[in-house]
């Protein structure tokens, strides 16, 4: 069965109020921070104070599933983990009553929620997104001023935190390049402000920031993060991509090449000639496709019901919806020297008939699948791909 989750345009929306997400993108994102004053009840049902609690007392956790911080510092794992790395539940709540933050990185992956709302934001982004869950007590701040290298939104859940914004950098950051207090600049302090329960808050990348918990409640937050890929790494792909058709991009250096003085107008204008020979082969399609293909392989699974849904055969009439926020797209695809189609998702590449290609594009496109709504010679081709997309999460029973 579906989740009564928000749709993916409910998701956005209710990031970006009172702006709608078409003003969101076309004002604020990648250029300036943006504070959305609506208070939004739906925040407080993807996390809780007791399910953090539920987390550390309950839950697996193994070392690298937290981490704490104190008044700007990261503390060493040895202080809250036993010798053989496990983690020790009672240092963790002790360090949080004596002033760290409690950190719970990449918890969607553990939490159905949380994934689910990942999920829904993949698509209007065109990136991969993930969560990390401050727990910081009262009076307390986990990390100085400093900026990060990917945009994020944060989810004030309970309890309210004093944020305070400082300047940009010039360029954005690539991804890896950190803030380090030694190098970095944060320029002068630019605004002030309390995020509230149910407030949401954009910060992008390269944007220096602090957050210390107002008022005498502990606060709990949720910083999702937007793994964007760039025009730089599409371009590096485009590259690799045309040194299938460029064969001198395949040759070595030349062995002077940092040596030899006198060679460098040579080396010159063979690196401006390869260069131009890129320029002329690089294909946009071909690099969309590998963007894309890998976009959709590498999101995360998802299927919840699936196992039950599999648990019997599944009859003519059983009616699937297709899944909520789940990636998939059609291609075509070359196997044994011969052509064909397949459907591309998370985690599997399914091939497929011209016959039940077509049928099944239309059909998932339209939202609802029963093996009945399909006319094919072949029934155990349809059922093994109908009960492969249950599988893989792609089809969801009624």
């Amino acid at each position: 069965m579906q989740t009564n989750s928000p749709s993916a345009s409910e998701t956005m929306q209710m990031l970006t109020a009172p702006l709608s997400p078409e003003e969101f993108f076309r004002d604020y994102y990648e250029r300036k921070y943006f504070h959305g004053t609506v208070q939004h009840a739906a925040i407080g049902e993807l996390l809780s104070i007791d399910r953090i609690d539920e987390i550390i007392a309950d839950s697996e956790l193994p070392p690298t599933s937290i981490s704490m911080a104190k008044s700007g510092q990261s503390i060493d794992p040895a202080e809250f983990t036993f010798a053989n790395g496990v983690v020790d539940r009672g240092a963790v709540l002790d360090g949080f009553r004596d002033g760290a933050t409690i950190i719970l990185p990449q918890l969607h992956f553990a939490d159905g929620k949380l994934y689910e709302f990942c999920l829904s934001l993949e698509r209007a982004f065109g990136a991969r997104t993930q969560t990390n869950i401050y727990m910081t007590p009262p009076g307390e701040h986990g990390f100085g001023v400093h900026y990060d290298d990917h945009d994020v939104f944060v989810l004030q859940v309970a309890g309210a935190k004093d944020w305070e914004i400082y300047g940009d950098r010039e360029s954005l950051p690539y991804r890896g390049e950190g803030f380090r207090k030694d190098r970095d600049d944060v320029g002068q302090l630019k605004d002030q402000f309390v995020l509230e329960p149910g407030q949401c808050l954009y910060v992008p990348r390269g944007t220096a920031h602090r957050a210390l918990t107002h008022g005498d409640e502990p606060s709990l937050h949720i910083t999702v993060g937007i793994l964007v890929q760039t025009w730089a790494d599409f371009m590096l792909e485009a590259v690799a991509e045309a040194s299938l058709r460029i064969p001198e991009l395949r040759h070595s250096l030349p062995r002077d090449l940092f040596f030899d003085e006198g060679n460098r107008a040579a080396h010159k204008a063979e690196f401006e000639r390869l260069a131009q020979a890129i320029a002329d082969k690089a294909s946009f399609d071909a690099t969309l496709a590998v963007f894309s293909g890998n976009f959709v392989r590498q999101q995360g699974s998802r299927v919840r019901g699936g196992l039950n849904a599999l648990c019997s055969p599944i009859g003519p009439d059983d009616r699937f919806s297709v899944r909520k926020h789940i990636l998939y797209s059609f291609e075509d695809a070359t196997e044994d020297g011969e052509d064909g189609k397949q459907v591309v998702l998370a985690g599997a590449s399914l091939p497929l008939s011209d016959a039940l290609a077509a049928q099944l594009q239309a059909r998932i496109a339209a939202g609802s699948v029963a093996k009945s709504d399909f006319s094919v010679e072949d029934e155990e081709e349809l059922d093994d791909v109908i009960g492969s997309l249950v599988a893989y999460g792609l089809l969801v029973r009624d």
